[in-house]
């Protein structure tokens, strides 16, 4: 199994030191260092010297060392001790070698006021963090523990331990017991207390004789279990057995799959709200007699069950004090049911879909199914579609503050972990990996055209995630679907779009467009009429213009004219081209142009010559004596012989 964590990132450049010559970053108190520890450097020697205020910064790279590593330094509110991973550098590693005898691979012994973020933890048959001998307020966070046979084990008395978003895998194998977290000591020989397992995810505890994802042993109380994923694991996913008579301790928002024998067992002594148990084949909610604890004093309430064989078990709750079963969401497609009287239980609110057959009258609202009372069991997704029966189905009295999403149910009151708020899920989507906050929203928002033309409308077209609602400002008003696509006024001038979609949580997304209003192009046009003219005559120029402000004229003429006109030119002697170029008030030009043709005047044919006279025998030219012959032919005469 491969854990999600990747490689942060390659470790900084540094001098190697021996632990003799560990570098004093500078004092955080009296007596107090900041320490680092580099590759080659001894781990069990380091953390095992540590004073009170100490901070042992801890680089990248492998820490393996044959010897039993037992961490005892007593911190103080003032002077607490850290142990944590060099920022910005890859998870330094902590080994526990094949060779080496199993042995845990950290033990926290009588420790106070520490805390131990970061490190990537392995060992070779023992614990990966062992806690005992009275250790209070220690905090592990942040750490990869895996290929050990328990995670974290807190199998002593003590109080104020929180571990959290941390990844535990790969936990047990044959013979070892191989639970995610175990947490006190069987028959309340131990107690642990106040303490809190929060934002963990949990994987994979298959391989061992157990192999419990979180499991608080009698006695043990106080405690909080909350927004942790576990999925995959050999025995429940979470189990609780009772306090002993010491106050309840608390499971709320968790998610589970694939979990060996129940999703949730508790005999005693808890709140179980808001949590989603997708149960598969194994028991989804179980609450029978276990090991000293029967079941009384137990609340399980505004949790969403789907699937199980059975779905739930409700084992010796006849006749016992304290017992609420509320606002739950139940879905078991078999209709496998174990369910003993349920005389004194408070029932109310639930929803069940198949109804279960022995469950008080009135206490219940039948649901449809799952396919069409949640968005996609099938998908991890549980929350309710927009007419799911699970809305307002539960009791007002018993409704809790919030929901697994930690959203505020704020007076709703429906069935179920989630409480209806938007169209969709607004938290974080359910599958492998850490269970997030709600996530953050999202809006884009666009407008085309961008610029658009006076008078003209542009077309807004927005998306939001993760947003329950929309509300428009500028140059629009009023809420607006998550998504969507709506057209503007007809804009005059430059304006500002807005679009701020909130989640259910309360954290707001905006995004803006401001869409520029363009002047229409100008036009122009020119005219001149007559066109040819006689030279020395003249034309008569006509123009008119669209969205101009001013125009002017060159060529044949010059200077500023009105927007429309008419003007006669002057006297034509040539050819002329007349221009116009007319100018919008944003820059913009437009020109046209008309040349005039100039013709000349007709010129008069020239007058035929005389035809020449000339002597008679003349070389070749008509004599008299010819012109004589040739007008006696012309009269028809013939000359005398």
């Amino acid at each position: 199994m491969r854990s999600i964590f990747g490689p942060a990132g390659a470790r900084a450049s540094g001098p190697a030191c021996l632990l003799g010559a560990l570098l004093s970053a500078g004092a955080t108190g009296v007596g107090a260092a900041t320490l680092h520890l580099n590759p080659g450097d001894n781990f069990e020697q380091a953390v095992e010297n540590l004073a009170p205020g100490d901070t042992l910064i801890v680089h990248a790279g492998t820490y393996q060392g044959s010897g039993r590593i037992g961490i005892t330094v007593r911190g103080t509110v003032a002077q607490p001790v850290v142990i944590e991973a060099a920022a910005g550098e890859a998870r330094p590693r902590i080994v526990r070698p094949a060779g080496a005898s199993a042995q845990n691979t950290i033990n926290i012994e009588g420790a106070t006021h520490l805390t131990i973020r970061g490190l990537e933890i392995t060992s070779n048959g023992g614990d990966g963090v062992n806690l005992s001998g009275a250790v209070s307020w220690v905090t592990l966070e942040n750490l990869v523990i895996h290929d050990v046979d328990v995670g974290v084990n807190l199998r002593s008395s003590m109080h104020h331990i929180t571990v959290r978003d941390s990844e535990i895998y790969d936990t047990g194998g044959p013979g070892y017991t191989g639970e995610g977290m175990y947490i006190g000591c069987n028959d309340a020989t131990c107690v642990v207390s106040d303490s809190v397992f929060e934002g963990n995810y949990i994987h994979h505890t298959l391989t061992s004789d157990q192999g419990d994802g979180i499991e608080i042993k009698h006695g043990s109380h106080s405690n909080v279990v909350r927004d942790n994923v576990i999925h995959d694991t050999h025995y429940p996913c979470i189990l609780v057995y009772g306090t002993a008579g010491n106050p309840r301790n608390t499971v709320e928002r968790n998610v589970m799959w694939n979990c060996g024998d129940s999703g949730i067992q508790a005999a005693a002594d808890a709140v179980i709200r808001n949590n989603i148990i997708l149960a598969g084949n194994a028991t989804g909610f179980n609450s029978q007699d276990h090991q000293g604890a029967t079941p009384q004093n137990l609340s399980f309430v505004n949790n969403t069950v789907v699937g199980g064989d059975p779905c739930l078990r409700l084992s010796n709750w006849n006749g016992k004090t304290g017992l609420v079963f509320a606002n739950n969401a139940i879905y078991c497609p078999g209709g496998s049911y174990v369910l003993s009287g349920l005389a004194g239980v408070q029932a109310a609110g639930n929803v069940f879909a198949p109804a279960p057959p022995t469950f008080p009258a009135g206490s219940y609202t039948a649901g449809r199914s799952a396919a069409l009372d949640l968005q996609d069991a099938a998908g991890r997704d549980v929350y309710p579609t927009s007419d799911s029966p699970l809305r307002g189905a539960g009791s007002a009295a018993l409704n809790p503050a919030d929901d697994f999403n930690s959203t505020a149910r704020a007076g709703t009151h429906d069935a179920g972990a989630y409480v209806y708020t938007a169209a969709n899920n607004p938290g974080w989507p359910v599958g492998p990996g850490f269970k997030g906050i709600a996530p953050t929203p999202s809006v884009t928002l666009d407008a085309t055209p961008n610029p658009a033309a006076s008078g003209a409308t542009t077309t807004l077209t927005w998306t939001s995630a993760n947003a329950a609602t929309c509300t428009a400002s500028g140059g629009w008003a009023g809420a607006k679907a998550l998504t969507g696509s709506q057209a503007s006024p007809a804009l005059t001038q430059a304006t500002t779009f807005a679009l701020e979609c909130a989640a259910a949580g309360g954290a707001v997304a905006r995004d803006a467009v401001t869409v520029g209003v363009t002047a229409p192009a100008p036009s122009v046009t020119l005219d001149a009429a007559p066109n040819p003219v006689a030279s020395g005559a003249t034309t008569t120029l006509s123009w008119s213009s669209a969205n101009a402000a001013t125009c002017t004229a060159s060529g044949g003429w010059s200077g500023a004219r009105a927007l429309a006109g008419s003007q006669a030119s002057t006297a034509l002697t040539q050819t002329t081209t007349f221009s116009l170029a007319c100018t919008a008030a944003g820059g913009a030009v437009a020109s046209d142009a008309v040349t005039v043709t100039v013709t000349a005047p007709p010129q008069p044919p020239p007058d035929d010559p005389d035809p020449p006279v000339t002597e008679s025998g003349g070389g070749g030219a008509i004599g008299l004596p010819a012109l004589a012959m040739l007008a006696l032919g012309l009269l028809g005469r013939r000359p005398p012989a």
